[in-house]
């Protein structure tokens, strides 16, 4: 038996292009060897799609846990200095009120420890006496005026020295500042209210409306 095989057409010439007759199996082939090849280049392509996108998608990964990290140590920086001022506040204000500075309430002061003073001082400077009271109304006091200051009321309580003042002076200053409206301080036989009081050295200053009025006072006192 003989198989006849079937040749390619001959060339066909047009003009200065030659065209090759190629059969319809031939023809076949290259079409499904053109398509494979298609096939593999997108194939190749999503691949590396696929990667692009992993390693964009690692990268904003890596970029957030950054992120993370950052922003926790600034907390934990902003936490330990929270706790730094806090401490200190705690140290400040769990005891006396800090030396030349008011109390938070703004009622109390302590100042110059260093200094002494008489009620000779005080005049020079514009104090005017009005009374002077019996030492043994008040215990540790060597001198007790009651008197003006740029037509307020002061109550000045002298003692031997800034500690004395602090140790003997600040608990019956406590209780007057804390009488109420209306009500008469035993020492002055008018009505006085005594919001605020001032440690001036040696001396316990009571301050008629504000502390303001002792702290005029003070200022005009030589250190």
């Amino acid at each position: 038996m003989r198989i006849k095989m079937r040749r390619s057409a001959p060339p066909v010439s047009a003009g200065h292009f030659t065209f090759w007759q190629i059969s319809c199996g031939e023809h076949m082939r290259y079409a499904f060897d053109r398509q494979r090849t298609d096939s593999r280049r997108d194939h190749e392509i999503m691949e590396g799609t696929v990667q692009l996108r992993s390693q964009a998608f690692d990268s904003r990964i890596n970029t957030a846990r950054v992120a993370m990290i950052l922003w926790l140590s600034f907390a934990l920086l902003l936490v330990v200095a929270a706790s730094g001022c806090g401490s200190s506040t705690d140290t400040v204000g769990s005891g006396e009120p800090a030396p030349g500075t008011p109390d938070e309430e703004g009622i109390r002061l302590i100042t110059r420890p260093d200094a002494s003073y008489t009620v000779d001082d005080l005049v020079a400077v514009g104090f005017k006496k009005s009374k002077q009271f019996e030492i043994d109304t008040l215990p540790g006091t060597t001198d007790i005026w009651y008197g003006f200051f740029r037509q307020k009321d002061v109550e000045v309580r002298f003692y031997e020295s800034h500690t004395a003042a602090i140790e003997l002076g600040v608990e019956p200053a406590e209780v007057v500042i804390g009488k109420k409206a209306g009500q008469r301080d035993y020492l002055i036989p008018v009505v006085n209210l005594y919001p605020a009081y001032a440690i001036v050295g040696n001396m316990v200053m009571l301050c008629e409306r504000e502390l303001a009025t002792c702290e005029s006072l003070i200022d005009a006192l030589e250190e």
